[in-house]
């Protein structure tokens, strides 16, 4: 082999282990992107603060009403789905938006094991005040929390909206050329973890996503055992399902709770 072709193999190899090097050691920094500020609550909301320190914001049901968990997505924060938390409150609703490690509002740095004991600290806390109808309602990184939890917790109805099967399928479809798999942390597999749910599960995914591509959802939704509906919404995108006609999905849903 020619001496060129030698140093181009070797300069070649070098660069590809510094990209996996690079990939491993800042990943987190490219799935968590937590909001520089925190906004206190509305009036009506009371922030609460679980043993562990985590913050989450609680807004109590009216008329014995069930209370919907919302677990927001890597991008967003405590404060971020007012628009369904005020809809939500309407119908007498109670609302808990979970707090996450690292995310405004709490210290701590963001992955799958602290953000996935904060939920189980806040879903505790929750019972604790004498709540027992809980649902969870997990929007895209929120899915994968809500999964997480509903496996040791179950919900009365479980709402993934624009979820994932696995952040590892999500890893290996945007950096084909990696072993994406293998250097991944944060695996957040959902559809391992609810395999032996039996809760309700409603699946909500816009057609235009372009985040989460609604094969991911399907995958997430085939698996599943226990009872389940799809709803699928033509030219909704990641963040607008709600706006595109989850809000109705949602409500009709938790009526005959």
């Amino acid at each position: 082999m020619k001496i060129w072709i030698r140093r181009f193999v070797y300069i070649a190899v070098l660069f590809y282990a510094a990209i996996l090097a690079a990939v491993y050691f800042a990943q987190r920094q490219f799935l968590y992107f937590p909001p520089d500020f925190y906004h206190a609550p509305p009036a009506g909301w009371t922030e609460v603060k679980t043993p562990s320190g985590i913050l989450g914001w609680h807004s109590p049901a009216q008329n014995g009403k069930p209370t919907v968990m919302v677990f927001h997505g890597n991008g967003s924060s405590i404060d971020s789905n007012l628009h369904i938390f005020r809809d939500l409150q309407a119908e007498g609703y109670g609302v808990w938006s979970a707090g996450y490690p690292g995310y405004p509002g709490n210290a701590g740095k963001p992955a799958q094991r602290p953000i996935a004991a904060a939920a189980k600290d806040q879903y505790q806390m929750l019972t604790d005040l004498g709540v027992t109808e809980i649902v969870f309602y997990g929007t895209s990184l929120g899915s994968g929390v809500a999964a997480q939890l509903a496996q040791d917790f179950e919900p009365s109805l479980l709402i993934m909206d624009a979820p994932f099967n696995s952040m590892a399928d999500m890893a290996q479809r945007n950096m084909p050329f990696l072993p994406s798999r293998a250097l991944l942390k944060d695996k957040w597999q959902s559809g391992l973890a609810l395999k032996d749910l039996t809760a309700p599960m409603i699946w909500i995914h816009g057609t235009a996503d372009r985040i989460v591509p609604l094969s991911q959802g399907q995958t997430l939704f085939d698996g599943y055992g226990g009872p389940k509906s799809s709803h699928i919404i033509a030219g909704a995108h990641h963040t607008n399902t709600w706006q595109k006609g989850g809000r109705e999905i949602v409500l009709e849903a938790l009526k005959v709770l």
